[in-house]
């Protein structure tokens, strides 16, 4: 009955060991999830994938779909990661885009900035082939703004973009890619507000012309909102005016004169 009861054990040992295999990748995390490709395992009635672990921790199991996606959003930006796929041995899935998870390499962003009216950011470790792609953040996507190619003198380079800010508070971040293998990093993501004073103007009895502190785009409405005059200036003439009450709309406020 013990030797029975040995063979079973064995038969089990043997059986996991013979159908079970992982697929191991590590890298680290940049703002990317990874795709799986899941395939049918040879009964035509499960999928081939039965676990998946994220550095050790149990993330998914028993998938039942023919791909499916690894949702890594939680982690840090430049996090280690190191995803664990276990899969029946009679069948193997495929991952789709392990190279979002650079391998450990010598390219980093060395420092990014944002100012008034600039963004400039340093790199080590670039080569020729990379492209860079300033991203802003809108309506909860990365749009890309400008982008340039990497100068890539001594592994290395010191870039400054102009830039004209759409909204008083922005978000950015850059994005290097290599054209030759398709690897994506991701600077910080920072957070800017526009540190500018307020657009004034004067006078608030208007005879022939309204001055504003700095150049700005500008609206002219009448006391009924509807838009008489606009432009970008800092002087916006208003002699043909009738005598009355008006508004103006800069910098996102909305104030009011009166044209004598």
């Amino acid at each position: 009955m013990k030797l029975k009861q040995l063979f079973i054990v064995a038969l089990t040992l043997l059986h996991f060991s013979v159908f079970a295999g992982e697929i191991v990748i590590s890298g680290v995390y940049q703002g990317k999830n990874i795709y799986v490709q899941n395939p049918f395992s040879s009964d035509k009635k499960n999928f081939c994938t039965d676990e998946v672990f994220v550095n050790d921790v149990k993330k998914m199991e028993n998938i039942k779909s023919s791909a499916f996606e690894i949702d890594l959003s939680y982690l840090s930006m430049n996090d280690p990661v190191t995803i664990k796929i276990v899969y029946k041995d009679e069948c193997m899935p495929k991952v789709l885009n392990s190279y979002v998870l650079r391998p450990s390499s010598t390219f980093q962003f060395v420092a990014f900035n944002v100012a008034d009216s600039e963004v400039n950011w340093s790199t080590s470790g670039e080569k020729k082939e990379f492209v860079y792609y300033l991203e802003q953040f809108v309506n909860n996507n990365w749009l890309v703004v400008k982008s340039v190619n990497a100068k890539g003198e001594n592994g290395g380079g010191v870039y400054n973009l102009a830039i004209n800010h759409r909204f008083k508070t922005n978000k950015y971040r850059v994005k290097a890619q290599n054209q030759d293998n398709h690897q994506i990093y991701y600077s910080k993501a920072i957070d800017f507000s526009l540190g500018q004073e307020p657009i004034t103007f004067y006078p608030k009895s208007v005879i022939n012309k309204i001055t504003l502190s700095r150049e700005a785009q500008y609206k002219v409405l009448s006391a009924k909102g509807e838009v008489i005059k606009e432009g970008k200036g800092t002087e916006i003439p208003l002699a043909e005016l009738k005598t009355g009450v008006y508004y103006l709309d800069i910098n996102q406020k909305t104030e009011k004169f009166f044209k004598k």
